[in-house]
Order: structure tokens, then C-alpha cells, then sequence
């Protein structure tokens, strides 16, 4: 067998890719991240991070390096409709939890830069082409760079390459999803009308915006509509600008404000894969699968997702096991209720009547309220959200 050029290849320096490969490294492994961009980069996301973002970057030791960069404090979300409002919270113990709005260039520069702190080595403009595979066992990726192409080997490879994944393309992972399937488009806005100290979601029309502050007067605008929404000859911006027009919240929010930054798109945003692990490789981030951005958890789910995959790997590695044994039981438990929680929701905006009910339940119901924000937040568990009591409370009179 040829010389492995790292322990572990990582694929992708997002969030995922960043802070798999800054665990691995601080544990004394040989981690080379391939990352097909020059950072700083953009990235379509809606830049809104939830409270349990706060603590996963606490717990990777990246938490001081993120608020240095000025990120927007939010005390929460406020969820509208042309019916009903929830101004969602995020209540704890020791007092109100706060989200964070960030650009994702300065965010995810943050923890690439954390991962080469921990020891873990960088190659920027590395594409990766595809998986290599021998006798069945991935043991390292296809890839081009300066130009040129060539094989980098690895006794493990993690795909952190995002919904358009060219390791779980190559490897033949990839399932249709064929529900939500939906495409969004953001961009960042200055002088948005009106003083945000949280976040807002407003619905309507098929369509949902997102506008979270993300720090020196900015604002993110984001735009989630059904995949057969698109931009056709008018263009991405008139598209864009046209569509928020349509909310009449977020018009009003809009009304004299600037766009700083061109309209970005993303589609579709439901993802889903064969399984997450396999001999030589695993799966983290959003090439291990994706739902919908409406609740937020994506970086949530990736940081999360890189602590199991950071030990699964260090266990297969210790083992000399190509396997990652674990590690998809491992993400069920993690992930599971939340993504039942998280198709509950969705059903709840297929009906605007649906809606507005529960939102005008949950304001009224303070208890209630909480317990959801706090799911929602990422802070607590999401199963008693999904108990038949709680179901109860929520949707009957």
C-alpha cells in the first residue's frame, strides 16, 4: 500500500469539516483538511445560531474566537403570520439563553482557523473529486489540485462536503428526497427598518423569510420557498426582491433598506443518504443528510455531529478497525426526536389555518411555550416535545 498522506482526510472546512478535524487534531492525529474554497468564503444560510450552537462551541474551545468577531446577541425569534404571532424565547435555569447572528465567512473563518490552532493541516483549493476505493474500503479521495489531479490517502476519510457531497456521489449515497423540497435564497441587507434584538420568521404564501441580525448593522434576509420557485429571465435579485414584496412583515422591515451583498441560492435543501458510515469513511455535517433550514439546527447538527464523529474515528483508529462502529446509532440518538419534531413542524406550515392555531396557542400558553423554544433552542432534549401529553396541550382547545 502506498504512504497515507494524513490519519484522517476531512473533506470540507465548514463547520462540520472544522471542528471534526480540530478534535482529531488536539488528540494527536495526523488531520489534513482538504477544502475546495479560499476562506474567508460565503456560504447561503440563514446565519442564525441557536443557543445549543453557544454551548457546542463552548465545548470545542472555539466559543471566545466566534464572539471576538462581534456577533449580534438574540433573545430569540419572533414567528409571524398575516394571523397569529410567537414571540419565542429562550428561558433557562440560570436565566434567558441568547442566540447568535454571524456572517458565515467571518464564522466559519473562526474555526478553520481553530482547527489549524489544534494542529490540524489546511490545503485550501483542493477539490475533491470523489472517494478512493479499494477492495471495498475507502482509503482516501480523488482530487484536483493547482490544477492538478491527483490520489491522497488516509485510514479514514470524513465527508464534510455539504448537501452537494462529492464523496457520497461518488460512493453512490445519495437518496431523492422527496419531501420538503424546497430552495432558498438570502442575502444581507443595511438600514432594516426597526430596532431587532431578535430574530424574526415570517410566513405566508408558501413561502417563509428569515431576518436575523448578524452584527454591525446588517441583516440577513432569507427566502425558503417550494423547489418550483425560482428565478426565471427576471434574475436572482428582481426574483428575490420581488418574493419578499409578498410578506407584507418583512416589506415593511424592507421598506428603504440597502442590499450589501448579492442574492446566493441553495436547492434542493432536503437531504438524504443510504447510511453515514461505511469501511475508511464517514459522513458529518450536511453531507450526512439535512431537512430544512425553518428550525434552524443546521449548525447545530454540525457541530454536534462532528463530537460523534470525532469519536468514532479516534475509536476506529485506535482499533486499527476501518469501520466507525457506533457512530450511526450514535446520531439517531443525537438527532432522531429532533427530526420528528422537526417533520412535525413541517406539516404545521403545509396548513396556514394549522399555523396560525398553534402559534396562537403557544402564545397564550407561557408553560408550553418554553418547553418548545427550549427543544427548538437545541438546549434540551426534544422528546417530551413529542409526548402525547405535550401533542395534547398543544393542539387541543
Amino acid at each position: 500500500m502506498s504512504a497515507r498522506d494524513a490519519d484522517v482526510l476531512v473533506v470540507g472546512g465548514g463547520p462540520a469539516g472544522s471542528a471534526t478535524a480540530a478534535r482529531l487534531a488536539a488528540r494527536g492525529h495526523d488531520v489534513l483538511v482538504l477544502e475546495k474554497a479560499a476562506f474567508p468564503r460565503e456560504k447561503p444560510c440563514a446565519e442564525y445560531l441557536s443557543p445549543g450552537v453557544t454551548d457546542a462551541l463552548r465545548r470545542l474551545g472555539a466559543l471566545d474566537a466566534v464572539l471576538a468577531a462581534g456577533p449580534a446577541r438574540l433573545g430569540g425569534m419572533r414567528l409571524v403570520t398575516a394571523g397569529a404571532a410567537w414571540p419565542m424565547t429562550y428561558p433557562d435555569d440560570d436565566g434567558p439563553r441568547r442566540a447568535l447572528g454571524i456572517p458565515r465567512p467571518v464564522f466559519d473563518a473562526a474555526l478553520l482557523d481553530h482547527a489549524r490552532a489544534r494542529g490540524a493541516r489546511v490545503r485550501e483549493r483542493a477539490t475533491v473529486l470523489g472517494a478512493l476505493v479499494e477492495a471495498e474500503q475507502v482509503v482516501g479521495v480523488q482530487a484536483r489540485v493547482n490544477g492538478e489531479r491527483m490520489c491522497l490517502r488516509a485510514r479514514c476519510v470524513v465527508a464534510a462536503d455539504g448537501l452537494h457531497s462529492a464523496v457520497t456521489r461518488s460512493l453512490g449515497l445519495d437518496v431523492p428526497a422527496r419531501w420538503p423540497r424546497r430552495l432558498g435564497l438570502v442575502a444581507r441587507y443595511a438600514g432594516v427598518a426597526g430596532s431587532l434584538d431578535r430574530g424574526e420568521m415570517h410566513v405566508g404564501g408558501g413561502l417563509y423569510c428569515g431576518l436575523a441580525p448578524v452584527g454591525h448593522g446588517l441583516v440577513n434576509v432569507g427566502l425558503v420557498g417550494a423547489l418550483r420557485f425560482r428565478p426565471g429571465r427576471e434574475g436572482s435579485a428582481a426574483f428575490f426582491e420581488r418574493r419578499l414584496r409578498e410578506l407584507p412583515g418583512v416589506a415593511r422591515r424592507l421598506a428603504g433598506a440597502r442590499r450589501e451583498t448579492p442574492v446566493r441560492g441553495a436547492g434542493p435543501l432536503a437531504r438524504r443518504v443510504r447510511r453515514v458510515a461505511g469501511r475508511g469513511y464517514l459522513l458529518v455535517g450536511d453531507a450526512a443528510g439535512f431537512l430544512d433550514p425553518f428550525t434552524g439546527e443546521g449548525v447545530y447538527r454540525a457541530l454536534r455531529g462532528a463530537e460523534l464523529a470525532a469519536t468514532a474515528v479516534e475509536r476506529a483508529l485506535t482499533r486499527d478497525d476501518a469501520l466507525p462502529v457506533g457512530y450511526a446509532r450514535a446520531r439517531r440518538v443525537a438527532f432522531g426526536d429532533k427530526e420528528r419534531v422537526c417533520l412535525l413542524v413541517q406539516a404545521f406550515l403545509g396548513s396556514t389555518a394549522l399555523f396560525d392555531y398553534v402559534l396562537a396557542r403557544l402564545a397564550r400558553r407561557q408553560r408550553l411555550a418554553d418547553r418548545l423554544a427550549a427543544v427548538l433552542g437545541d438546549y434540551r432534549p426534544a422528546a417530551p416535545a413529542l409526548q402525547p401529553g405535550f401533542l395534547g396541550a398543544l393542539l387541543w382547545p
